[in-house]
């Protein structure tokens, strides 16, 4: 069962969308559940305990009172990790959806249903993939297991990696860098020092010789990874398509 939420304070808006999904989704042989909310307060209300109810969040922005955007923003720092999709008429805030980490920004004049389609089930997938995307890591008969999503980057010094990951948690490991890389071939991390290796969806900037995470942190970068870094960071934002217009 995919747990969908729409937010829209249209209400003829939530009963269209609410049916193009119901009409996908029986297409596609997916069992969903879908509610829908009036305005970001009210979302943010019923998400106030237990903000991991939703598995794909779809929000317009421009609402009464709260907009979308910060909806989206409080929802992540009560710690919501559903996938959002904004699905609104203004392009104003598209560059902002980066720091959200949405699947998409459609706008609702210009998003075909094949696109709109298309960007279901990628939500939809992505929701699935939670499930098996986990890094178990540890030593002798202790072990734990890390959502890679989680993961902002890796550090190694002499075979000792330490793992970084949900909001300041670290953990220490034997392992090296070859044996990382392997484990998370396809994960989208990249290499960006002989001491580290990146979780792409972490960059936020980059400087001359480091890059900056969305957790605050400066990671360096060696300079014969520069290159390679860049793109790939550009191959996966390319691939992200966040732009929907």
């Amino acid at each position: 069962m995919i747990t969908i939420f729409l937010c829209d304070d249209n209400k003829e808006t939530l009963d269209q969308y609410a049916m193009m999904i119901g009409q996908i989704s029986s297409r596609n042989n997916i069992d969903v559940s879908i509610s829908s909310f009036y305005s970001g307060e009210e979302l943010l209300f019923h998400l106030s305990d237990f903000p991991n109810q939703a598995d794909i969040i779809y929000l317009d922005i421009l609402m009464r009172q709260m907009n979308g955007m910060d909806t989206a923003k409080k929802l992540r720092q009560l710690g919501c990790k559903s996938e959002i999709i904004f699905l609104t008429t203004s392009e104003d805030y598209v560059y902002e959806a980066f720091d959200i980490a949405a699947v998409q920004y459609l706008l609702k004049s210009s998003t075909p249903s094949d696109k709109f389609e298309q960007v279901f089930l990628r939500a939809v997938s992505m929701v699935q993939q939670k499930t098996s995307d986990l890094f178990i890591c540890g030593s002798g008969s202790s072990r734990t297991i890390i959502p890679i999503k989680d993961i902002a980057y890796f550090e190694i010094w002499k075979r000792i990696v330490t793992v970084h990951y949900s909001k300041n948690k670290s953990l220490e490991f034997y392992s090296t860098m070859e044996q990382l890389g392997m484990q998370l071939a396809g994960k989208n991390f990249v290499r960006v020092h002989r001491s580290y290796l990146v979780n792409l969806r972490y960059i936020t900037w980059f400087h001359q010789n480091s890059l900056v995470l969305k957790t605050g942190e400066n990671i360096p970068i060696g300079v014969t990874y520069m290159k390679d870094v860049r793109k790939t960071f550009a191959d996966y934002v390319s691939a992200a398509s966040i732009h929907g217009y």
